[in-house]
Order: C-alpha cells, then structure tokens, then sequence
C-alpha cells in the first residue's frame, strides 16, 4: 500500500533531540557492558582491548559504518517487492545513513532497525564478556552507543503493532505510519 499524506501520520526527532538522546545513553550502556566485565574478569583486561581496539579505531570506524548500514539495508531488501532497488545509502551532513523508500510492516522495520545493534553491538560484548576479551568488549560498546538513532527509533515504535505499515522518512530521523 502506498502511503499518502491523507493516510499517514509523521513521527520524527530532530537531529538534536536524536544527538542529545544518544549521548544521555552512553553511560547506562556501557554500565550494563562494562560492569559484568570488570566484575568476571577485572578493569586491566578491559584496558587492554581497549587500547588496542583504538590502535585500530579509524579502520574499525570505517569498516563499522559500512557494515551497520548495509545490516539496515540487507535486511530491509528482504522484505520489499523491489529489493536493494527500494534501498538508499548516502551521508547526510556527516551522518551515514540507510534509507528503505518501500513501506514495510512495522515488524520488518523493527527487525532492519535493530540489526546493527544485535550484529555489531550485543554479540560482540557478550562475546567478550565470555572470552575476557576487552577488544570485543569495545567493539560492543561502541557499536551499541553507535545504535543509539535506531535505539530511539526503535522506542518510538514501541506502540505500533507489528503488522501495522511503516514508511522510513526520506530526510529525517524517524518514519510515517498509516492511519486506521
């Protein structure tokens, strides 16, 4: 179903309330990742993957970005008619970006939002967490403060019933959903 401006309603954040939103969840993040760490293994081994994992920071961002929006993208693809045709990457200002130009139901929206997060962020902390590994505990925690827009977005969605039609915004940070 096309979606038309008599048929939708716009939900969106300013690139302020997204940034500042972001930077307040940094802390509890990376408590919930650090903590159980330092508690299993101790603060050194932390230290150390991290220093390492900065030693390596300008590749690991690059490669990072790219794979965090191609994990929206892919996923994305799989669920429109017109797969990676209906999918748009480019930066915005500074900001990279993935945009779906097909309506997808919401559940689908959710699942391409929350990938970069569960690939890049979760796993590689829980991984280091397992193996008392500090570079995958960074890579985690970074990935996840990295996540923090499809976080937000992801909480906007929140009361929207998964089978319910969702539009990705072409030049925002947020999306359109149907009317009943």
């Amino acid at each position: 179903m096309k979606l038309t401006p008599e048929n939708i309603k716009e939900y969106t954040l300013s690139t302020g309330k997204v940034n500042l939103y972001s930077l307040i969840m940094i802390f509890p993040v990376t408590a919930i990742i650090l903590i159980p760490f330092v508690l299993i293994w101790d603060f050194e081994t932390f230290e150390t993957g991290r220093k390492e994992f900065m030693r390596l920071f300008i590749y690991v961002l690059i490669a990072g970005i790219i794979l965090h929006e191609l994990l929206h993208g892919i996923i994305w693809a799989l669920f429109t008619k017109k797969g990676f045709k209906s999918i748009k990457f480019g930066i915005n200002g500074i900001t990279p970006y993935c945009h779906c130009k097909e309506p997808l139901k919401v559940k689908y929206y959710r699942l391409g939002g929350v990938m970069p997060l569960i690939i890049m962020g979760i796993i590689p902390s829980v991984a280091g967490i397992i193996l008392g590994n500090g570079f995958f505990l960074s890579f985690g925690i970074f990935f996840s403060w990295a996540a923090g827009g499809d976080i937000i977005s992801l909480f906007m969605l929140r009361k929207f019933d998964g089978n319910e039609i969702v539009s990705d915004h072409p030049d925002k940070m947020g999306f359109y959903v149907k009317r009943n």
